[in-house]
């Protein structure tokens, strides 16, 4: 199954995206930094089941330009929308990881007529007091003669993720971090800001939120799921904290019998 690559003008933007197979269409969002590459393997597994899948590069990341310095999730979401409204799809499922995640639950709220179901991938509470007072970054990009910030930014992302992480995994998310370079902090920044929590009971449609077994995050689904009024979890074994790139066969399978 070949996967097509490319670009959208939206608004002045360019937008990178992947695409793969025909049917409902389903929206893939990835995590920061990241990029649509995460989900190679899951979208020729969801296209074989005869879905149209779309992974699109999140603004400043992957080939898609940046829209800039302080935006606002729905600043990102409404790229999102504008992409599902320029590419003539009528409804879709939504599913994003992580910072993806987020994007997808304002895209889901601002955006509801084109939305069909809803899918969390590692949902996080990311408006904490303490990022917002010291800034939320990621890992700042500081370039040695010596090369030790790549060697350490390997070391950071291969041993990552519950250290659960094949090389050739950790390969993707390791360029993908460089690649976003001087954008890298940009979605982080809209993310501290985003009250998630309270923006929850806004979604109409039904949701999924997926975890990982092995996951690092602090805060339960529960705590999500409590918020949305028609919402199931799941939980994929043997994953931590990116379940699409790490099983993308075990999310795939929860993916379809979910919906």
């Amino acid at each position: 199954m070949n996967i097509l690559r490319n670009f959208i003008d939206i608004k002045g933007t360019q937008i990178h995206y992947r695409l793969c197979g025909s049917g409902h269409p389903i929206l893939l969002l990835h995590m920061t930094p990241g990029s649509s590459m995460i989900y190679e393997e899951s979208m020729k597994l969801l296209a074989a089941s005869d879905y149209q899948v779309i992974a699109i590069d999140t603004p400043g990341y992957g080939d898609s330009d940046s829209i800039g310095e302080n935006k606002t999730i729905e600043d990102y979401s409404e790229i999102i929308g504008e992409v599902i409204k320029a590419l003539k799809l009528k409804k879709v499922h939504l599913a994003g990881l992580s910072t993806g995640s987020i994007i997808a639950v304002a895209t889901a709220i601002n955006y509801r007529d084109y939305i069909d179901k809803l899918i969390l991938v590692e949902p996080g509470i990311f408006n904490t007091p303490d990022r917002q007072k010291r800034g939320y970054h990621g890992v700042k990009i500081e370039l040695d003669k010596e090369g030790q910030y790549f060697v350490n930014r390997w070391k950071q992302i291969s041993n990552g993720f519950g250290g659960n992480l094949t090389n050739d995994q950790a390969f993707v998310l390791f360029l993908d971090a460089l690649r976003s370079h001087e954008h890298q902090h940009e979605a982080y920044q809209a993310l501290i800001y985003y009250d998630l929590l309270n923006e929850l009971s806004k979604i109409s449609v039904p949701t999924l939120l997926i975890s990982g077994g092995l996951s690092t995050r602090t805060e339960p689904m529960e705590t999500f799921s409590q918020k949305i009024n028609d919402s199931s979890i799941a939980i994929i074994e043997n994953a931590a904290n990116a379940p699409p790139l790490e099983q993308p066969q075990k999310f795939v399978e929860t993916v379809l019998q979910w919906l």
